[in-house]
């Protein structure tokens, strides 16, 4: 993949691949050689590509696949909040683009009319407790292809004639995310990008079933609460918090 002619953040760095297995997994290879970043990394095509739960992720050419690698002075727990940060940043990315429904769902899905248009994978190099984290921020956007798969509808955004090359969208991805980071400030301003992921997020109310291993819950969407956990209002009555699962919308499927 030639060099992309893209202006990054000042201090960012970029490296580039024709095809790699899978950039979440060059960022970890580097991280675990010493290097802290902050570093795009980019591929025309993915191999081995790969969304949370260890599942894959479909990578043609012309789609966005890319993974920031940066270092954090907090705990690896306070810096898995970069899940909020990086799907703001791709929302960012596209929204003055979008003239239909653009909507985050818990916990790391872009849905653009109900479907799922990018998704974000963070995955961590250090302790749990530790201070100094390093942290790889994985975002696959469609911009003009998408998997079709029954269980998670997905879409691109030439398929809503939105024409966006990959050099753009990357330019657009890396300035969100620097603005969005500066925000974040470590997790001093989580309360800040909390309430800006929540304007983007679905309506509180919507009928949602949450996927947790073969057990499946159903009731209506109540926000995330202030650790970032899901808040869900079950058929019953009570609120539960759930910290890990799949989302999926009652009415659509998706």
């Amino acid at each position: 993949m030639p060099q992309p002619d893209v202006q990054l953040p000042t201090g960012h760095r970029l490296a580039c691949f024709d095809t790699i297995d899978s950039t979440n997994a060059e960022a970890l290879r580097r991280a675990e050689l010493g290097e802290h970043g902050p570093l795009w990394i980019c591929a025309a095509e993915q191999c081995a590509g790969r969304g949370r739960m260890g599942r894959g992720w479909a990578s043609p050419a012309g789609n966005l696949h890319a993974s920031l690698l940066l270092r954090t002075a907090c705990p690896v727990d306070t810096a898995l909040q970069l899940v909020f940060v990086a799907g703001l940043a791709v929302h960012d990315a596209v929204s003055d683009l979008c003239r239909e429904p653009l909507q985050l769902k818990w916990p790391n899905d872009l849905l653009l009319s109900g479907r799922k248009l990018a998704g974000v994978l963070i995955e961590s190099v250090g302790g749990s407790e530790r201070p100094g984290a390093t942290i790889v921020v994985g975002t696959g956007l469609n911009l003009v292809a998408h998997p079709e798969e029954a269980l998670r509808p997905a879409t691109d955004l030439a398929a809503h004639s939105i024409d966006l090359a990959v050099p753009e969208a990357l330019q657009r991805l890396a300035t969100a995310t620097a603005t969005r980071l500066e925000t974040w400030a470590e997790g001093a301003g989580f309360a800040q990008i909390r309430e800006s992921w929540e304007e983007r997020a679905l309506p509180v109310g919507e009928a949602i079933r949450v996927r947790i291993n073969d057990h499946e819950r159903l009731g209506t969407y109540a926000g995330i609460d202030a650790m970032g956990a899901l808040r869900m209002i079950e058929t019953g009555g009570n609120e539960t918090r759930i910290t890990t699962g799949d989302v999926f919308l009652q009415a659509s499927g998706h």
